[in-house]
């Protein structure tokens, strides 16, 4: 009787622990005209309010300080970024993709898309990114036959994005665990509309797409703002919503590469959510966030800082 009793005890009590395991999460940036620091104070307040996460950072600057990294890629269930420069060291490369083929996972905003720009093995990763033309193919949504079309290499627009604007997103796959539950159709915040993005574009399920309007200098197609690939046994979310740039940067032209847009388009709630949700499907290959109540409408944009996000408890 007495085993028996010990027995129940260890069930009734190893279910809570097990279901509060925490996801380990590295954050790895490049810091470069892009503000990496904003954008990761966003994305440990998405994660500290929609999971149970622990948090590691560790920042670089253009080519240098790569010396100081000391992390295990395998210590963690999720690599986050919104830029990974092309200066990581070549060994470490190998390690970190080798990491994502074996089981780890990741996630990409925005201009994490340039990464690499010179690697196609993680091309193969990101399976779409801010490359040339001859890095493989251009998706984009055809509105008359319903479906995505591939624009081989060299052919279609070159990648680039136009003016900042406000537009609409509208979810293409909306059985898919990020998507499901999501509105169809919302207005992504003041935003860098990307274009044009190339690769090899294998195992590529695109969520999400957006039109680029000629009349803001786009390319006139739908195209991929969020999307996932499978790399080996890895996950990867990308988006490539979540401009958000430094206010000292020389080179900024208002409209260009500017931060006219403030922190609107990383404070959107469709970016929160995708990000959330993107992160979680990520690290655990389900999804259990709900859509918060102050989620944009096909109408209109909701951007907010991540404490005033009403995420459903």
């Amino acid at each position: 009787n007495m085993k028996k009793t010990i027995v129940i005890l260890l069930i009734t009590f190893s279910f809570p622990l097990f279901s509060q395991e925490k996801i380990n999460v590295l954050i790895l940036q490049n810091e470069y005209a892009h503000d990496v620091h904003i954008i990761t104070d966003l994305f440990e307040e998405v994660l500290d309010n929609t999971g149970n996460y622990s948090i590691d950072k560790f920042f670089v600057q253009e080519k240098e300080g790569w010396e100081k990294f000391n992390y295990n890629f395998n210590d963690y269930q999720l690599i986050i970024s919104s830029r990974l420069g092309s200066d990581m060291p070549e060994k470490l490369r190998n390690v970190f993709v080798d990491y994502i083929a074996n089981g780890g996972n990741l996630v990409i905003t925005h201009q994490g898309v340039s990464s690499f720009y010179d690697w196609p093995k993680f091309h193969e990763v990101l399976g779409l990114g801010w490359y040339e033309s001859d890095a493989g193919e251009h998706i984009f949504w055809n509105e008359n036959s319903g479906d995505f079309v591939r624009t081989p290499l060299y052919h279609g627009v070159g990648v680039g994005h136009g003016k900042q604007h406000e537009f609409l997103v509208t979810m293409r796959d909306t059985e898919h665990p990020i998507s499901k539950g999501i509105p169809v159709e919302w207005i992504q915040s003041k935003d860098e509309l990307y274009h044009g993005l190339r690769g090899p574009a294998q195992n590529i399920t695109i969520i999400a797409t957006a039109y680029s309007d000629k009349n803001t200098w786009g390319s006139g197609d739908h195209e991929p703002i969020a999307w996932t690939t499978n790399y080996g046994k890895g996950r990867v979310f990308v988006t490539v919503l979540g401009h958000v740039m430094k206010q000292e940067y020389q080179n900024a032209i208002n409209g260009i590469n500017s931060c006219e847009n403030k922190n609107e388009a990383i404070y959107s709630v469709g970016f929160q959510t995708l990000f959330a949700r993107g992160s979680e499907w990520a690290a655990t290959g389900k999804v259990t966030i709900e859509i918060p109540d102050n989620f944009p409408s096909k109408m209109e944009s909701s951007s907010v800082e991540p404490n005033e996000v009403k995420w459903k408890k």
